[in-house]
């Protein structure tokens, strides 16, 4: 059996669940749709006095969403929280005069709180973490676009201190599957690639950009989808983090 030096986690899907249950639900175009779109509309609406419609502001919400997440994609470059609210209100094109940035930092404000909401941690992955904390130096590297919000959850849960190291993609500028990250990972955990192990729960960002600087990948796969076809294979795949302990 290996025996790693170090543990680097991903946050949404791996250590926290994110919870869609907590999202609201909208009715655009008669079909009922999850978004944080009805809050901040309720806020918007007490500037705006109703002259955009919700269905108008929505539409605008998911256009800018779904371009941001494409130019992601591509670039591998994180967008900030702070612009992609920028974007939107632009594409609004709301006269809000002086009132812009109170309306910004509200809206970003109100979706980050609701997304916060959705994120936590499983009890038992709580004990887990606690268990490998006392073995192990471990690291958690995250694509999110808002710092504060990362470090609100992780001391919301009481998890913060179990980091010797924490990455994000909003303060380092770069998303996995950038192979900087798991590179600067290593380093911050004074660990060669090939005596760590990654742990996460997406194919393309944690797996294959974890072995493409030579770190072992645990993939947590609760549908137990059989590996994409590709030349990098995880090294164990899971069907829990639970899991995880029989190979530590």
């Amino acid at each position: 059996m290996i025996r790693f030096k170090a543990i680097v986690f991903d946050l949404c899907g791996t250590l926290m669940q994110y919870r869609t249950d907590r999202i609201p639900l909208a009715d655009i175009n008669g079909e009922h749709v999850q978004s944080t779109t009805p809050l901040l509309y309720a806020c918007f609406r007490e500037f705006d006095r109703g002259k955009i419609s919700y269905e108008n502001f929505h539409n605008a919400f998911m256009v800018i969403s779904n371009e941001i997440a494409m130019e992601k994609k591509k670039s591998g470059e994180e967008i900030s929280s702070h612009e992609r609210f920028e974007r939107f209100l632009k594409k609004l094109d709301a006269d809000l005069g002086p009132r812009h940035r109170e309306i910004h930092r509200l809206l970003k404000e109100i979706h980050l709180d609701r997304v916060a909401k959705c994120l936590e941690i499983l009890p038992r992955h709580h004990e887990l973490l606690k268990t490998w904390e006392a073995e192990y130096p471990i690291g958690l590297v995250t694509n999110f676009d808002d710092v504060k919000t990362v470090r609100h959850v992780l001391k919301r849960d009481k998890i913060e201190h179990l980091f010797e190291s924490v990455l994000i993609s909003a303060e380092i500028g770069l998303r996995k599957p950038r192979e900087e990250l798991f590179v600067t990972a290593c380093q911050a955990l004074d660990t060669p690639p090939h005596e760590a192990l990654f742990v996460g729960d997406n194919w393309e960002e944690d797996i294959l950009g974890a072995k493409g600087i030579g770190m072992a990948a645990a993939w947590i796969n609760p549908d137990r989808v059989p590996q994409p076809a590709s030349i990098q294979k995880a090294d164990y795949d899971l069907s829990d983090l639970s899991e995880l302990q029989r190979i530590l």
